[in-house]
């Protein structure tokens, strides 16, 4: 039987002007958070731009749903009232991953930094 791997993505639509604000905010108070979980494999933030707005999604994978469960439950902060800055959040989505594939690394795309000089 396969391992089961869970992603849950979640989003916040901050105003451009507050996206510092609200980056240090999940870097301070939700990161940490992620980081002392069980069951986590790794946390992602993204970002993308639109209009006088950004996106900012925050994508986790972990070792198994009841994991998952725990850290929303137990320690995931549930106020963000220290970081609203007009900030719209959207409904969470959590995946099953049912087919991953890793990159493969030739020729150029090898060498470091420093080897490309």
């Amino acid at each position: 039987m396969a391992t089961q791997v869970i992603v849950r993505i979640s989003s916040a639509v901050v105003p451009e002007s507050m996206v510092s604000s609200y980056l240090e905010y999940v870097q301070n108070c939700e990161i940490p958070c992620y980081e002392v979980a069980n069951g986590l494999i790794g946390v992602s933030v993204l970002q993308k731009p639109f209009v006088a707005y950004v996106e900012l999604m925050t994508v986790s994978v972990w070792r198994s749903e009841e994991a998952l469960k725990r850290f929303v439950k137990d320690q995931l902060p549930a106020d963000r009232a220290e970081a609203d800055c007009g900030t719209i959040e959207l409904s969470e989505r959590i995946y099953e991953v049912v087919l991953s594939r890793a990159g493969k690394l030739r020729g150029a795309d090898m060498r470091g930094p420093e080897e490309t000089r």
